[in-house]
């Protein structure tokens, strides 16, 4: 059974704000609601992108903090001279 476009717009907005650890309670749920409705009365063509845009506007994200995945950089050399 294919499901509708606006159920897979609110599932997939509504397992992006579980990956931020926003649990789905009954307020989330009809915010999300809300906020698919508003993306699917400007038509059905990119409304899925359209509710992943507007998230921000209806709920507050964590933001998001991603540890240094490398050392700092600093000039140094390898000893590649020309007379050496």
């Amino acid at each position: 059974m294919v499901r509708a476009l606006c159920q897979q717009a609110l599932d997939r907005v509504l397992a992006y704000l579980v990956g931020y650890g926003i649990p789905p309670t009954n307020d989330v749920c009809r915010r999300a609601l809300q906020l698919v409705d508003l993306a699917m009365a400007e038509g059905s063509e990119d409304a899925i992108a359209r509710s992943m845009d507007l998230i921000p506007e209806y709920f507050s994200l964590p933001a998001i903090e991603v540890p240094p995945q490398r050392p700092e950089l600093s000039r140094g050399s390898i000893g590649y001279w020309r007379n050496a």
